[in-house]
C-alpha cells in the first residue's frame, strides 16, 4: 500500500509509525471479529501483550461478546468500517454515512463506551475527501508500517514462519504491524494467526521490543 503524500501532510491526524527513538511496536488485528478471535486472545493473554482491533461493524454485531472480551482484557477497539467496502468511487460525506457511522454505532451497541478514536480504511484506500471528512469527527486515521501479507496463501507450505520471517526482516522501532484475525473473504476461519502471534512475539521481545496498543503512538494533546 501507498499512503498519499496528504496523509504526511497531516500528523496529528494520521498515524503510519510510532516515534522511532522507543524500542516499541505495536501489533494491530483488523477485520474481525471472527472465529479465530477467541484463541488468539488466549495467546495474547497467555504472552501478555496488549494490541489493536479494527473491528468491522458487520463483524461485531455477529460477535459482540469478543468486542467485550476485546475491551475487558485490555485491548483497543478501532473503527473499520460497517461492510468493508472500498471506499473509492464514494463521496466523502456519502461513504462516512454508509460506511464509518454505521461501524460507529455497532461498535458501541457491541460494548463501546464511546465512538472510537481510530480509524482504519478497508484495503487502507482513502481520499483526500474522505480524510478530512474522518477528521472532522475526531478520527485519527492509522495506516501500518510493516505489512508481511498474512492474508496471501494461507493455506501453502511454510505459511506461517514465512509470515514471522517477514515481519522480522521488516521490524523497527515504532513499527505498526498489521495483521488479520477476522474471517477471509470466503467465510474461512484464519486459524494461522495464533500460531504467527505465538511465534512472533517471542522472537520480537527476544530483540528487546515492547507491545503497545497503537493509540500510545498518538501525539500528545
Amino acid at each position: 500500500m501507498q499512503w498519499h503524500r496528504f496523509l504526511q501532510a497531516r500528523p496529528r491526524a494520521y498515524l503510519g509509525r510510532g516515534d522511532g527513538s522507543r524500542r516499541a511496536l505495536a501489533l494491530t488485528f483488523d477485520d474481525g471479529p471472527g472465529r479465530a478471535t477467541p484463541a488468539l486472545l488466549d495467546a495474547l493473554r497467555e504472552l501478555q501483550v496488549s494490541a489493536s482491533f479494527f473491528c468491522t461493524g458487520a463483524a461485531a454485531s455477529q460477535h459482540p461478546r469478543l468486542i467485550e472480551q476485546l475491551l475487558r482484557e485490555g485491548h483497543e477497539v478501532g473503527n473499520h468500517s460497517q461492510t468493508h467496502a472500498d471506499a473509492r468511487g464514494f463521496g466523502a460525506r456519502d461513504w462516512f454515512a454508509r460506511e464509518v457511522a454505521p461501524a460507529a454505532v455497532s461498535l458501541r451497541e457491541a460494548g463501546l463506551s464511546e465512538n472510537p478514536r481510530l480509524f482504519r480504511p478497508a484495503y487502507g484506500e482513502i481520499d483526500e475527501a474522505q480524510f478530512d471528512v474522518l477528521a472532522e469527527a475526531g478520527y485519527a486515521v492509522v495506516g501500518w508500517s510493516v505489512d508481511p501479507r498474512d492474508w496471501l496463501e494461507p493455506d501453502a507450505p511454510g505459511y506461517v514462519s514465512c509470515v514471522v520471517e517477514s515481519v522480522l526482516a521488516r521490524i523497527h522501532p515504532g513499527a505498526i504491524v498489521l495483521l488479520h484475525d477476522g474471517d477471509d473473504e470466503q467465510g474461512r476461519s484464519r486459524e494461522g494467526i495464533v500460531k504467527i502471534v505465538r511465534q512472533l512475539v517471542p522472537a520480537l521481545r527476544g530483540q528487546g521490543y515492547e507491545f503497545v496498543r497503537v493509540s500510545e503512538f498518538l501525539p500528545a494533546g
